[in-house]
C-alpha cells in the first residue's frame, strides 16, 4: 500500500510536466497568439464558435511539424484574435500522401516471386 501511495504524486507530477498550455485566442492580439504558439511550440487554443452561439472551439496549434505526431504534417489554418478576424497558425493533420504510401505497400504482396511468372 505505501508504495502505491508515494506512486500517485509523481505520476501526477509527470502528467502535469507534459500538459499543453491553454489560451483564449480573441483575448490576445494576432502577434501575441503567434508569439505565444512559438514560445511554447504547441498550445490549446479556444475561441467562441460562429455558428454555435455560447459554444467554445478547440484545438491544438504548434511553431513547427517537430511538434506534430509521427505520421502528421502541418497545415495553415486561422483563428480568430482580439484584432484579427483570421489570424494565420499552423496545426497537425494527418499526411494522407504517407498513408497512401502506406496502404499500397500494405497491399503489395510478401512473396518476391509475386508476378514473375
Amino acid at each position: 500500500m505505501r508504495p502505491l501511495l508515494l506512486a500517485i504524486p509523481l505520476v501526477a507530477l509527470a502528467t502535469s510536466a507534459f500538459a499543453l498550455p491553454k489560451y483564449t485566442s480573441t483575448k490576445m492580439t494576432c502577434a501575441q497568439v503567434q508569439e505565444t504558439i512559438r514560445a511554447h511550440g504547441a498550445v490549446i487554443l479556444t475561441y467562441p464558435s460562429e455558428r454555435l452561439r455560447g459554444h467554445m472551439l478547440y484545438d491544438t496549434y504548434v511553431s513547427s511539424r517537430q511538434f506534430c505526431r509521427p505520421g502528421e504534417i502541418t497545415d495553415r489554418v486561422s483563428v480568430p484574435s482580439r484584432d484579427l478576424r483570421f489570424c494565420r497558425v499552423l496545426t497537425c493533420k494527418p499526411d494522407r500522401e504517407q498513408m497512401r504510401e502506406q496502404q499500397q505497400r500494405d497491399q503489395q504482396p510478401n512473396d518476391p516471386t509475386h508476378g514473375l511468372l
